[in-house]
């Protein structure tokens, strides 16, 4: 497995090493929105499917049907949505975007990200090695839940502060409880990367995922 030593994320022409504040980060959700208008709409093969963080818990989904733009075609959907969040691991520096077939990566920590990489439906390459995580599951099990949960869900992106991605400390944030609280200046586990926005750490991507919560041996 390739482990992290140095961590870096690329967005645009945009790079933050390390934990350096300093650097001005307010083009990098600028990146990221040419990103999603430009990455591919349809990836390779069927659907995967994808161990989430949902209070504590793994469960499992599957994303057959994603709507791009949807918080300007289907406003009202979109305001009900509830959020699904990918939690960006940043690559090792000089890697170059993963393509499919690419190697996982492995954490200092040891841990070893959910989707390693994942190539979702206009997903762009910079952000295939991630977390998932939702507000909630029927049942909050693995079980039992095959195509009762068909919930439409925001994408929002959150990105892990490469200090923190790297430290032999590293634990996941695995509920939307544990991220909110994240989201303060001084936790130091995520980063404010979208900075002049309401909240800095995160970046709504503005499409709609179809994602019902499945069994594991769907």
């Amino acid at each position: 497995m390739r482990s992290i030593t140095t961590v870096v994320l690329t967005v645009g022409a945009m790079s933050l090493i390390g934990c350096e504040r300093s650097t001005p980060v307010q083009p990098i959700a600028a990146g990221l929105a040419a990103s999603f208008s430009n990455a591919p709409a349809t990836p390779p093969g069927k659907p995967e499917i994808d161990p989430t963080w949902a209070n504590g818990k793994t469960v499992y989904m599957i994303g057959p049907h994603a709507i791009p733009g949807a918080r300007e075609s289907m406003p009202n959907l979109y305001e009900r949505a509830e959020e699904l969040y990918l939690v960006v691991f940043p690559r090792p520096i000089g890697a170059p975007p993963p393509v499919p077939g690419a190697p996982p990566i492995t954490l200092p920590s040891g841990y070893q990200p959910q989707c390693n990489p994942c190539f979702h439906p206009g997903l762009p390459p910079l952000n295939v090695y991630h977390d998932h995580i939702i507000t909630g599951a029927p049942g909050m099990g693995v079980n039992g839940t095959a195509g009762e949960y068909l919930a439409p869900w925001k994408i929002i992106i959150v990105v892990y502060d490469p200090a923190y991605a790297a430290s032999p400390n590293f634990r996941p944030i695995t509920s939307a409880a544990d991220l909110d609280a994240a989201e303060h200046p001084g936790i130091g586990k995520l980063l404010p990367f979208n900075q002049g926005a309401a909240n800095p750490y995160e970046f709504e991507t503005g499409n709609l995922l179809i994602c019902p919560t499945v069994s594991s041996h769907a």
